[in-house]
Order: structure tokens, then C-alpha cells, then sequence
């Protein structure tokens, strides 16, 4: 029996989200340089032809995965200040799902990295990323500065921290794929935001 419009749909969207699964490891291991769209097929499991259907080149699959891990950054912060609590709460929140997420999905801040400090990233990609990470960012920002004004989070320019925040969880990610002492635990929340307390 033929597949209906819904399932074709369906079908079309799990092959599309296998796939920048897929190229998550791979461009977080090999790079964008590096890696080609047969590196992708193969991870993916999928024809080397079908890559296309979704997607024009690799560039557009990196550009995809920057933006989407930026995009549920915002999101994750946007929902936590919304949230109920205060904004020292909220941070708490806020920082332990990050971590939470750098120590199951190594993958996206490596990638974020690389995007960062790559010279082959695409114009369109990097005017993406500096878009969307300022956007993130002062909403970061924002969020520290009401932890100050309730005298919750240390009077340090809260652009300092909301860098120094971000520079260790990409820290923290890459200690995840270096070789590190097997007795070395994972930060706990508040060791990395005991910088933060007054």
C-alpha cells in the first residue's frame, strides 16, 4: 500500500533529523573542512543521493546545526526567565540543564567552537552565528543583571560573567573528548557558579 502524503512527510522528517544527528558527530570529530557530504551519508545511513534532497551542500548542514543549537540555547534561556523563582534560581536552572546537556551532547558546543574560530565557516553561517549569539548573550546578560539587582549575584560587570560562564561550559565540553583522570568528577552547578555568589 503506498504511503500517504503524512507518512511521506513523516518519513521525510526522521531521514532529515537522522541526518543532522548523524553530521553532529561527525563535523564535531572531523570538522567542516574536513568532513564531506559522503562522510554524512555514511553516518546517517543513508545514499549519498538522498543527502541532497535535504540539503544543498555541507555548509548548509553545519549552518543548520550552529543555528539550531543557538536557537535552543535562546529558547532554554528565554523559558527559564520566564520561569518562576529568582533570578540567582533561574541561573541555577538554567546552568545545570546546560551542563546537563554538555556532559550527555559533547557534540554542539564542539561545533559552536569551531564556528567560532575556523576560518572555512561560510559568510552566511558566521553572520548567523554572531546574530544569534548576541541575541543569547544579552539575554545572558540581562539575566545576571537582575541577580545583581537583588543583591543575589556578584557586583561584577555582568558581561564578565556571562563570558566567563559560557567559556566554561565550552571548556567543560571539550574536557568531555580529551583524555582526563578517571577520578575527576563533573563540576556540580554550584562549583561553577561559585564565582557568581556575593
Amino acid at each position: 500500500m503506498p504511503r500517504t502524503p503524512q507518512q511521506y512527510q513523516q518519513l521525510k522528517e526522521e531521514r532529515r533529523s537522522a541526518l543532522l544527528k548523524a553530521a553532529r558527530e561527525v563535523f564535531a570529530r572531523r570538522g567542516l573542512a574536513a568532513t564531506k557530504m559522503t562522510d554524512l551519508a555514511a553516518a546517517a545511513g543513508i545514499s549519498y543521493g538522498l543527502v541532497y534532497h535535504y540539503f544543498p551542500d555541507k555548509e548548509s548542514v553545519f549552518a543548520t546545526l550552529v543555528e539550531e543549537a543557538i536557537q535552543d540555547g535562546i529558547r532554554l534561556l528565554t523559558a527559564e526567565r520566564q520561569g518562576p523563582g529568582t533570578p540567582w534560581e533561574q541561573l541555577q536552572r538554567f546552568c545545570a540543564q546546560i551542563l546537563e546537556h554538555v556532559r550527555e551532547e559533547t557534540s554542539i558546543p564542539l561545533i559552536l567552537v569551531q564556528a567560532r574560530a575556523s576560518e572555512s565557516i561560510p559568510a552566511p553561517v558566521q553572520r548567523a552565528l554572531e546574530r544569534y549569539t548576541t541575541q543569547f548573550f544579552q539575554q545572558l546578560v540581562e539575566l545576571i543583571e537582575a541577580g545583581q539587582s537583588a543583591g543575589q549575584i556578584v557586583k561584577i560587570p555582568a558581561a564578565e560573567l556571562a563570558r566567563l560562564l559560557l567559556s566554561t561550559v565550552q571548556g567543560l565540553a571539550l574536557t568531555q573528548v580529551l583524555p582526563r583522570p578517571d577520578d575527576a568528577p563533573f563540576p556540580a552547578t554550584d562549583t561553577v557558579l561559585r564565582l557568581f555568589r556575593p
